[in-house]
């Protein structure tokens, strides 16, 4: 082969490595996972929602399989505690105290010292299936959703943990019922999502002020607030996001998405957001852009999360082989 022709086949094949390896790159996480934690028990299956704990560093979450809540040290990446006799663990929220969970099947709120990881109290939850739990903080009032009777009852957030007040949530024929709400202190409002609506609810008068449809046909799920933009990002079963105005209610844009995203984590020091949508992929938000912008490696089904925002690491539930993946950016 003459030379010259030997010269432009090899920059050819040059280019077409260089494109390949471009791709690739562009492909490839910013992220990657650091440990992953086995969890106590055998089964694996649908668990349920992740929360973190800033002032213990500890990220709790709702073992369902197992009928326990596991309790992770954020700081040592291991289990600190189990807590058993939650038959099937919903929503778990925390104050400067303790930490609230829902337990579906026996329609109770347990209440759980964060420090010592006793149960204190069992309350009955004021309704039929009790799913999200919510702390506002300002009050101390703690807010629990029933999903198959379709309201929320309202507890002092202090021993004997009264139940104070029920109300109906809007539209009190929907068939979905309430998922996890979510509490913004700087609005002093509670996002309820209820079916593909969302609920918005001053927690002073357990009234709701405002139903916002924007025309979600699945379900809408429990939110995040971005406080450098006011918004608020609510996941839904559509493959979508929604990004709203927290302050008019505006609809500002929707963000496509594989799957159908159950719950949101923020963390707003790094401008980024992270979905649970079940398709195996974590998909990674930037809130500045309101786009795709990464994806977490997990496993199919996997759809709660959280964030710990001192180490900007994150915590994804992998429920089905009963694990949590630790994942962190690289540097």
């Amino acid at each position: 082969m003459p030379s010259f022709f030997k010269f432009r086949r090899l920059v050819i094949s040059a280019a077409i490595a260089g494109l390949f390896s471009s791709v690739a790159g562009a492909q490839s996480s910013q992220y990657e996972l650091i440990k992953t934690i086995d969890l106590p028990g055998a089964t694996g299956g649908h668990g349920d929602w992740v929360t973190y704990d800033p002032d213990t560093q500890t990220v709790w979450l709702a073992q369902s399989p197992n009928h326990n809540v596991v309790v992770i040290d954020a700081k040592t990446l291991s289990v600190r505690s189990t807590i058993s006799g939650v038959d099937s663990g919903n929503g778990i929220d925390i104050d400067q105290r303790y930490a609230f969970v829902t337990d579906a099947t026996t329609g109770k709120l347990l209440v759980v010292d964060k420090r010592t990881f006793k149960t204190v109290a069992t309350v009955d939850s004021g309704g039929k299936t009790p799913d999200g739990v919510n702390v506002d903080t300002r009050t101390g009032k703690v807010f629990v959703a029933n999903d198959d009777s379709n309201n929320v009852a309202v507890f002092d957030g202090n021993t004997p943990f009264t139940r104070t007040a029920v109300f109906k949530l809007k539209p009190e024929d929907s068939k979905d019922g309430p998922d996890v709400a979510l509490y913004v202190r700087p609005m002093d409002r509670l996002y309820q999502p209820v079916g593909g609506n969302v609920d918005v609810i001053d927690p002073n008068t357990n009234k709701i002020v405002a139903v916002w449809d924007f025309g979600v046909k699945s379900s809408t799920k429990g939110g995040v607030y971005d406080e450098k933009t006011h918004h608020l990002i609510f996941g839904t079963g559509d493959q979508k996001m929604l990004v709203v105005d927290a302050r008019s209610g505006t609809l500002v844009t929707t963000i496509p998405v594989a799957g159908a995203v159950d719950q949101t984590a923020i963390d707003t020091a790094q401008r980024r957001a992270f979905l649970g949508d079940k398709t195996g992929s974590i998909e990674v938000v930037d809130l500045d852009t309101n786009q795709v912008v990464d994806h977490l490696a997990a496993e199919k089904n996997a759809h709660t999360l959280t964030v710990d925002t001192k180490t900007h690491r994150i915590f994804v539930y992998l429920n089905a082989s009963n694990k949590v993946g630790v994942f962190e950016r690289k540097l």
